[in-house]
């Protein structure tokens, strides 16, 4: 009768064993799960610090609301993006700037507009639709608004619910990025989130 206790004992530390095992793989898996999450937040709060550290050494800053411009309701011709300098900033000559068009589908360079100053400039370019504060040269000085006109080549990021990003960047200098969303329905003059 002995033997039976014995090796009912044995048994019963087996599944505590087993028990145990369970508990530690558990704990291992939602250790785990804390970590991925701690470290994507973390990567989220790092990715937004950089952002804001870019756009704080950038030379040039957005200086009122984005608009698009569109001649159908099926996507946006023009990106009209208000710029100025950024307080305590050399003046800038706005030929030397460059200006990347950036959505999930696809990246361009848009090439700058000749003449500079332009309304509306062609497809894949961009230019110089309005100054204010500004005297006649090109280049951006402190106390001036320029309002840029951004025409992409490829517009499938510039239909509904798409998202893009415009980067304006001076020679030499930070660049701005300036992101954007296109809402549901496309008018002759849309506003961007």
């Amino acid at each position: 009768m002995s033997t039976s206790n014995s090796s009912d004992a044995g048994f019963t530390g087996l599944e505590a064993a087993i028990v145990l095992i369970a508990f530690v793989v558990v704990a291992a898996v939602f250790g785990y799960v804390v970590l991925t999450a701690g470290i994507l937040f973390s990567e989220e709060s790092r990715s937004t610090v950089h952002q804001g550290i870019q756009e704080a050494g950038s030379s040039v800053t957005l200086t009122g609301a984005v608009y698009g411009v569109s001649n159908t309701h099926e996507y946006i011709d023009f990106v009209i993006i208000p710029v100025a300098l950024t307080a305590g900033s050399e003046p800038i000559d706005i030929t030397t700037a460059s200006v990347r068009f950036i959505g999930s589908t696809h990246k361009e360079i848009v090439a700058r507009n000749v003449p500079l100053m332009d309304v509306f400039p062609e497809r894949g370019k961009w230019s110089v639709q309005e100054r204010f504060n500004a005297d006649s040269d090109s280049l951006l000085e402190a106390g001036e608004q320029y309002v840029l006109n951004i025409s992409p080549n490829v517009r499938t990021d510039c239909m509904p619910d798409k998202s893009f990003a415009v980067e304006i960047k001076p020679a030499g200098r930070a660049a701005l990025r300036v992101e954007k969303t296109v809402p549901g329905s496309i008018d002759r003059i849309t506003f961007l989130n």
